[in-house]
């Protein structure tokens, strides 16, 4: 079995990665953590807790108010200049030319 690689996201993680890697062998277990471990030292103990679906979403609805907030002017802006286009034509602009200058299409079924 080919190891992709140690991913080691806090001490116990470590651990058992090791155990793992030593196939049960405690010794050469200790050994493999002791040799990770002594470049790590601020590896937590545990894993850090992830963040729960509604702190998701908190900080999610509060990074947008806060762009919007940051992009006010510029949004106004947008809104008004369509606004200035709409109100002008009644509707908002064709894509390219007039009506006039395109000739009506024939019927489908004759």
């Amino acid at each position: 079995m080919v190891q992709q690689g140690l991913r080691a996201t806090s001490k116990s993680s470590l651990k058992l990665q090791c155990l793992f890697c030593a196939k049960g062998d405690l010794k050469e277990a200790k050994e493999l953590y002791d040799f990770f471990a002594s470049d790590m030292p601020d590896l937590p103990d545990q894993d850090p807790v992830p963040p729960t679906w509604q702190q998701n979403t908190a900080q999610t609805v509060n990074g947008i108010m806060a762009w919007v907030k940051e992009n006010q002017g510029t949004l106004a802006q947008a809104y008004d200049f369509l606004r200035g286009i709409i109100n002008k034509n009644g509707t908002l602009p064709a894509a390219s030319g007039s009506s006039a200058a395109t000739p009506p299409l024939p019927p489908i079924n004759q």
